[in-house]
C-alpha cells in the first residue's frame, strides 16, 4: 500500500476515537487501491498485505466479541445486571448480533474460539488464554480465525487426555506450521518455514490428536459404527438425496475406488446390463428417517430358525455399499490405479504395531483408525498393509523401463502419501510419478529417483520455481522465493505412518 496509516496517540483520545481515526484513513487508503492492470508480483504482494490487514481486524475482533460476551453474561458487582440485561437484550447473543449485524453462526464462532484464545478473568489477575501461542499469532495477525479454530478446536478434543508440556509443543508447532516460522519445535519436520492453509492444518490437527491420545480412537471407532447409516430422502427435482455417515475405513473403500472411476485416465464406464432395474424406493417411499422397508429376518436354509437382524435399516445399507463397492474392485473390469485393481491401503508403523499402541492412515481420509482396525483388516484382506520400519525403510526396486513398475508405484506412494510439494494435500492415488533426473539424462526408472506430483505440481514443475532433490533416498524440495524466501532445502511431505506416535 502506497499511504501509511497511522493513530492519533494524544492521551485524551479514548480508543473509539482512535479506532475511528484509523478506520477513516483505512477507508482512504483502500479507495486509493487499484487492482487491475497490475504486474503479477504486486498483484499478490497486495493480496498478501490485505490478507495481512484482515487478520490483524479479524483477530481483533474475536478478543472484542469474547470480552462483550463476558460481560453480557456476568452479573456485575453490586447486584448489577448483566450488560445484556442492562441493554434490553434477551443474551449475549441478541446484544452482540445487535451491535454487530452478523449472523448468530459467526456470533458463536468468534465466542467459542475467544474463550480460548483470550485472557480470563478470576480472582485476582487475570488468567492466561488456555492457548497462549494460538492467542499470540491470532493477536498479531500471523493467523486467520480459521486455522486458529481449526487448531484449538483439534487440541480442545484432547486436552484432558494429553501432558501438557506435549499439549504445549503440538500447539507451538501447530502454530509455526500455519505462520511458516522455523525454530526449534519445527526444525527438520517436513514443510517446516512455509506457511501452510487452513484446510491443510486440519490434517496436521488430526496427527497430533493421535500423537496425544493414540489410545483415544478406539473407544470412539465403536460409537462410530454404531452410527454408520445411509438412507434416502425424498424425490426431488429429478434425485432422491442420500444422508448417513460413515466410518473412515469405509470412507477410505468409498475414495479408492471412485477415484479408480473419476481418473481422468480411466476407461470404464458404467452401461446399463440386461435386465437391470432401477432401485427400489419407486413406490415414493422417503427413508430419510432409516424406516424404510429392508428385510429384517431371513430363514436359515434347510430349518424354520429364523434369524433376527435387528440393525437399523440405515446400518444395513451401509454394510451392503460396502460389499457392493468390494466386489465391484474385485472384477477385472474395474478401473486401475498405479497399473493394479484399486486397493485401499493401510499405512501403520512398525513401532507402533509392535508397542501395540498408535493408529493407522488410510490414503485420501484425514481421520486416523486405531489399530485393532489395523488387525482387523490384516485378517480379513481387501486392504494392504504398508510397514514402515523404525528407519523409514522401503523396498528398493529398480529396472531400465521407462515407466515405474506397479511394485515401484506402491512403494514410491507408501513412502511419499501423496504430491511432496509442501502444503499440497493431493493424495497418492491422484498424483503422477516424476522422475528427478530425468529419463533422458540418464534418470533411473526406481524408486530412489521417483516422487509423487500431482498433476498441477507435475506439469509446472520447470515454471513453478519449485526444485526437488533425492538424499538418502528421501526426497527434498526448495520452494520458490516468493514462497521461501530464506530458500533452504527442506524435508518433502511423506506418509503420516512415517512418523512413529512414540
Amino acid at each position: 500500500m502506497s499511504q501509511t496509516l497511522s493513530s492519533d496517540t494524544d492521551a485524551d483520545h479514548n480508543p473509539v476515537d482512535q479506532l475511528a481515526h484509523i478506520t477513516e484513513q483505512l477507508a482512504k487508503a483502500l479507495t486509493g487501491l487499484t487492482y487491475a492492470l497490475q504486474e503479477d508480483a504486486l498483484s499478490l504482494a497486495l493480496l498478501d498485505g490485505l490478507e495481512q490487514l484482515g487478520r490483524r481486524v479479524d483477530g481483533a475482533r474475536v478478543a472484542s466479541t469474547a470480552d462483550v460476551a463476558r460481560r453480557a453474561d456476568v452479573e456485575l458487582y453490586g447486584g448489577t445486571a448483566s450488560l445484556s440485561k442492562r441493554m434490553g437484550c434477551t443474551g449475549k447473543l441478541d446484544l452482540i448480533m445487535s451491535v454487530t449485524h452478523v449472523s448468530v453462526r459467526e456470533v458463536k464462532r468468534r465466542i467459542s474460539l475467544g474463550a480460548l484464545t483470550s485472557v480470563r478473568p478470576g480472582v485476582g489477575p487475570l488468567r492466561p488464554a488456555v492457548f497462549p501461542t494460538v492467542s499470540a499469532a491470532l493477536a498479531a495477525g500471523e493467523i486467520g480465525v480459521d486455522s486458529a479454530e481449526i487448531i484449538v478446536k483439534g487440541l480442545q478434543e484432547v486436552i484432558r487426555q494429553a501432558d501438557p508440556s506435549d499439549l504445549h509443543l503440538a500447539e507451538r508447532v501447530l502454530v509455526a506450521n500455519a505462520t511458516g516460522a522455523l525454530n526449534d519445535d519445527t526444525e527438520g519436520l517436513p514443510g517446516a518455514g512455509i506457511a501452510l492453509p487452513a484446510d491443510r492444518m486440519r490434517v496436521l490437527v488430526h496427527e497430533w490428536q493421535a500423537r496425544l491420545d493414540p489410545d483415544g480412537i478406539a473407544p470412539q471407532e465403536e460409537a462410530r459404527e454404531a452410527k454408520s447409516s445411509i438412507s434416502f430422502g425424498s424425490f426431488e427435482r429429478g434425485l432422491y438425496r442420500i444422508f448417513g455417515g460413515v466410518t473412515p475405513d469405509l470412507r477410505g473403500e468409498f475414495e479408492t475406488y471412485f477415484a479408480s472411476r473419476l481418473s481422468a485416465r480411466a476407461t470404464v464406464k458404467f452401461l446399463p446390463t440386461a435386465g437391470q432395474t432401477e432401485l427400489d424406493g419407486a413406490d415414493g417411499t422417503d427413508g430419510s428417517d432409516g424406516a424404510d422397508v429392508v428385510p429384517d429376518t431371513e430363514v436359515v436354509p434347510d430349518t424354520d430358525v429364523v434369524d433376527i437382524d435387528r440393525r437399523p435399516a440405515g446400518e444395513k445399507r451401509a454394510d451392503i455399499l460396502r460389499d457392493m463397492v468390494r466386489e465391484a474392485a474385485r472384477d477385472p473390469k474395474a478401473g486401475v490405479m498405479g497399473g493394479s485393481a484399486p486397493t485401499v491401503t493401510v499405512h501403520v508403523n512398525a513401532v507402533d504395531l509392535n508397542a501395540g499402541r498408535g493408529v493407522g492412515w488410510i490414503d485420501g481420509v484425514e481421520a486416523p483408525v486405531s489399530l485393532t482396525t489395523v488387525d482387523q483388516v490384516l485378517c480379513s484382506g481387501g486392504f494392504i498393509p504398508i510397514l514402515f520400519g523404525p528407519n523409514n525403510e522401503v523396498l528398493r526396486v529398480g529396472d531400465k523401463r521407462r515407466a515405474f513398475s506397479p511394485a515401484m508405484t506402491k512403494a514410491i506412494m507408501s513412502r511419499d502419501g501423496g504430491c511432496i510439494i509442501s502444503g499440497c494435500d493431493i493424495p497418492a492415488y491422484w498424483t503422477e510419478l516424476h522422475h528427478v533426473k530425468s529419463y533422458a539424462q540418464g534418470g533411473k526408472t526406481e524408486v530412489a529417483n521417483g516422487v509423487c506430483l500431482c498433476y498441477r505440481h507435475h506439469h509446472a514443475i520447470d515454471t513453478s520455481g519449485w526444485q526437488i532433490r533425492m538424499t538418502h533416498g528421501r526426497p527434498e524440495v526448495l520452494g520458490p522465493a516468493w514462497i521461501d524466501p530464506s530458500q533452504t532445502w527442506r524435508p518433502a511431505q511423506n506418509h503420516r505412518a512415517n512418523r512413529p506416535i512414540n
